[in-house]
């Protein structure tokens, strides 16, 4: 019988020293494409093997085995981009953006949300905690946000915080950072970051410092103090001893046009002071798209106001979405054919009350550029040109525009000039981001950047304009990317880095979203990996949820610059 049992036992052994030599090494084997590997290195043909989420061998893999071998031949193998100013963070969270198909089919597999300081410490850990328990389809950091801090301790209110809250605002930056935060955001542009002094931003970014974290600006008055907003973010991380980014970097507004090469100038200086500053940039000439109907502000109690409200309801169904910006086009027609209201609004709209945001405060008209209009010899004309050429104020030829065209008229705001983008792309420290989001499209809005971002630089700036290379460009969406965010396993195709992976054809890879219809997404990408899982696979996504939260661990915090009075 003992006899007996040490028999089966051997075969048992035998039988699974034979299954295991069976096995094939490889999940998939990625065959003959033209790999770019993210650090800016010369593009190369060769095999890329993934197992367990992992790349596991570059090389010639012709003859091994694997689950599935897919033909990699005429299409470019790269890192999964990166995203590091993303919005969507308002979107993933429901079951219609939970797979990040925006994102996917234009081959980012990681999002940086938290930007503009909008995540207070209880909304950075329901974010972690709701994508967790549902699964999302990219991976995301964030960073702990100012403007969410300051709202939690002191609402909207204009003044400096007291001891007591900014220790508490200090403590949660703290705790978000033990938890795995980048480090800190700021919107200070908006409500109520505006209300914030440097001396309180420098607080809380301090103690990032411990961490190596990272301090990202939307700068506080990118249209008028263009300079001194950037240089107030170069001072925040100074002072601090963390490294710097400026998010979106742009030169906005015709009265800004040829400031790049000072803000250039500006970053290039502090670098060789030995900071580190680093900048993200989108690749379009329009900051944000708004009807003119919201651009107006209304008075508080009217009919208008209730709809702008509605409107920023983020599970707000297309149709309502339509149907409530139709109802506030025709309450500000009726609205504006009283004189006295008329006057009310351009009061409102050009010097609000406290607690209110203005796009004319924060740009200008001068920045308002025409994208829809049922006069086509209106599409990308300046609002200042026009009034120009009629003898009018920019303000009546917006209500002369919302009283003739109601909810069809529709703006950039925030323009620039497109050498100014070309300026910013090719700088060798700036990051492509979307400054994006999955949702936000309902009744034709939003912005083509949400879903055209980094297929539009592949098509349109690298193959046909040819402003940057190819290998530039991919370093540029991964490699740099994770260099900033210390992703010391993502960014660049290497053997024991994680199988984030972009495989397109760069002949084929096309933005189709427009300023007129924001809403298509991107072709050309035929294959996506978020951790060795296919969430693109033969162009059609998958729905896969294999993305996950990826804690900031700056190994290199020794390096960043130390803190200065």
């Amino acid at each position: 019988m003992l006899l007996k049992i040490r028999c089966v036992m051997v075969l048992l052994v035998v039988f699974a020293i034979q299954a295991q030599a069976a096995a094939p090494p490889f999940d998939i084997v990625l065959r003959g494409g033209m790999l770019v590997d993210g650090s800016g290195a010369p593009a190369k043909v060769a095999d890329l093997g993934i197992t367990a989420g992992r790349i596991v061998a570059i090389g010639d893999l012709g003859r091994a085995p694997t689950r599935r071998r897919i033909e990699a031949t005429g299409l470019v193998v790269a890192p999964g981009f990166i995203d590091v100013h993303n919005h969507s963070d308002e979107d993933v969270v429901y079951p219609a953006y939970r797979a990040a198909p925006g994102m996917i089919r234009q081959g980012v597999t990681t999002a940086v949300f938290g930007v503009d300081g909008s995540l207070d410490l209880e909304m950075f850990r329901t974010l972690k905690a709701r994508l967790a328990a549902s699964g999302v389809g990219v991976n995301f950091a964030a960073y702990i946000g100012h403007n969410g801090l300051r709202e939690k301790e002191l609402g909207m209110a204009n003044r400096v915080p007291t001891g007591v809250e900014l220790a508490r605002m200090k403590g949660a930056v703290r705790a978000a950072m033990n938890e795995g935060a980048l480090g800190l955001s700021t919107g200070l542009m908006y409500l109520p970051g505006l209300y914030a002094t440097t001396d309180e931003v420098v607080e809380l970014a301090k103690e990032t410092a411990p961490y190596g974290g990272l301090y990202d600006s939307h700068d506080r008055d990118p249209a008028f103090h263009l300079l001194d907003s950037v240089a107030e973010c170069l001072t925040v991380a100074r002072r601090a001893g963390i490294e710097a980014h400026i998010a979106h970097i742009k030169a906005v507004g015709l009265h800004n046009a040829g400031r790049s090469e000072d803000l250039i100038r500006m970053i290039d200086a502090a670098r060789a002071r030995g900071e580190r500053v680093t900048a993200d940039a989108y690749p379009y000439d329009g900051a944000t798209t708004r009807l003119v109907a919201e651009i107006l502000i209304p008075p508080a109690q009217s009919e208008m106001a209730s709809d702008l409200h509605a409107l920023e309801d983020p599970e707000l169904g297309e149709a309502s979405h339509s149907n409530t910006v139709l109802a506030l086009a025709a309450a500000w027609r009726k609205a504006l054919a009283n004189p006295d209201t008329r006057n009310e609004v351009k009061a409102l709209t050009e010097q609000p009350h406290e607690g209110v945001f203005s796009w004319v405060m924060a740009v200008g008209y001068d920045s308002f550029r025409i994208t829809r209009s049922a006069d086509p010899a209106l599409n990308g004309r300046m609002i200042v040109d026009i009034a120009t050429e009629r003898g009018q104020s920019p303000f009546s030829v917006l209500v002369d525009l919302l009283i003739e065209q109601g909810a069809f008229i529709k703006l950039t705001v925030g323009s620039m000039r497109e050498d100014e983008v070309r300026t910013f792309l090719r700088t060798p420290w700036t990051m492509i981001s979307s400054d994006g989001r999955e949702g936000g499209l309902a009744g034709g809005q939003g912005h083509p950047r949400y879903r055209g971002s980094f297929a539009r630089v592949l098509a349109y700036y690298v193959r046909d304009q040819q402003v940057l290379s190819l290998e530039e460009a991919v370093h540029k969406m991964s490699g740099l990317t994770a260099a900033y965010l210390k992703l010391s396993d993502r960014g660049v195709l290497r053997v024991g880095a994680a199988a984030d992976i972009a495989v397109f054809d760069p002949k084929a890879v096309q933005d189709r979203s427009t300023w007129e219809n924001p809403a298509p997404y991107a072709d050309g990408m035929r294959y996506v990996f978020v951790n060795g899982v296919l969430a693109l696979d033969s162009g059609e996504a998958t729905g896969a949820l294999a993305g996950r939260f990826l804690p900031f661990r700056n190994r290199g915090a020794g390096t960043t610059p130390k803190p200065t009075p």
